[in-house]
């Protein structure tokens, strides 16, 4: 009855019809096999207790500035979404699909929080990756913004050995995050997306083009102006144990628009522009090993339980 059904469909939507049974199919495996997202505070001591971190900082004694720095680089509709960013992940989709790789990820605070806490650091394939949003959405149904921002701050790794913020305010400043500025503060939010290529300490000029974004992100949010952030940049910024980084004379930091759903479009037709040396043979391999994975990784989910 169901085959005959699809038969009658006109033979696009049938096809449509097809890949959205498909799909349910796929993300209801993906829901049954993801962790459950229980015990919140256990799996932070837990992991606190691997890292090192001795003295969780709750929320309330972190500056107001590094929470809106990380917020509006890492998650800027964090106090919106569900753990799930739709709109960052169209952003993303047609270049993942074009380069058949990950790397514009679309990643919230919520789903960092549960790739550290509940998938042991790993959403490196597709299949991990669906669990990792399926973790998310969990934690952002169990758990206020407010718990899962604790959470993520005491749990993140900052570069040079530190985990959580109250280990990076000391390691980079010597002071409490109680105490932090904006220029300590969005330097130490841009670190979190790269911690060894942004490291101040080892690359001090990378460091400064990356609180160079997270400025004009808090610009853009209005948690801060353009001439606050400017002025940042404009002064040499002080470290524990190793030089102060050097200003950035001449630079103003404006406003870069949020992304907008009719910019999708822009987006879709970037994926017709593949690099020459992209050819389609290499493409086709690439895709063949990445459907792999992801049937690899989805049959050792649903045979061992997490």
């Amino acid at each position: 009855m169901g085959l005959r059904l699809f038969r009658r469909l006109p033979r696009p939507l049938a096809a449509a019809s097809v890949l959205l049974v498909a799909l349910a199919a796929v993300f209801a495996a993906v829901w049954f096999a993801a962790p459950r997202a229980q015990n919140l505070t256990g799996r932070l001591t837990a992991r606190e207790h691997a890292t090192g971190v001795t003295v969780p900082v709750p929320l309330s004694r972190v500056s107001l500035f590094v929470r809106e720095a990380l917020v509006a680089t890492e998650d800027e509709r964090f106090y919106q979404n569900h753990g799930i960013d739709l709109i960052g992940i169209a952003r993303a989709l047609p270049y993942d699909v074009a380069h058949l790789s990950f790397a514009q990820g679309a990643s919230t605070i919520t789903d960092q929080l549960a790739k550290l806490l509940y998938l042991n650091g790993n959403d490196h394939s597709l299949w991990r990756k669906l669990e990792d949003l399926a973790v998310a959405l969990r934690i952002s149904t169990r758990y206020s913004k407010e718990q899962v921002l604790d959470a993520y701050l005491n749990s993140a790794y900052f570069g040079h050995g530190a985990y959580g913020i109250d280990a990076a305010s000391e390691r980079y400043f010597g002071i409490p995050p109680s105490r932090l500025t904006l220029a300590q503060g969005s330097l130490l939010a841009g670190v979190v997306q790269a911690p060894t290529a942004y490291d101040p300490l080892l690359h001090p000029l990378l460091a400064r083009q990356r609180q160079l974004e997270v400025l004009q992100s808090l610009v853009r949010d209005g948690y801060a102006t353009s001439e606050q952030a400017t002025r940042v940049l404009a002064r040499a910024l002080p470290l524990r144990n190793a030089g102060p980084l050097p200003p950035l004379k001449g630079v103003t930091v404006i406003s870069q628009p949020a992304f907008a759903l009719e910019r999708l479009s822009k987006c879709v037709l970037g994926v017709e522009e593949l690099e020459a040396d992209e050819a389609a043979a290499d493409r086709e391999e690439r895709f063949v090993d990445v459907v792999a994975a992801f049937v690899a990784d989805a049959q050792a989910a649903v045979l061992v339980q997490p």
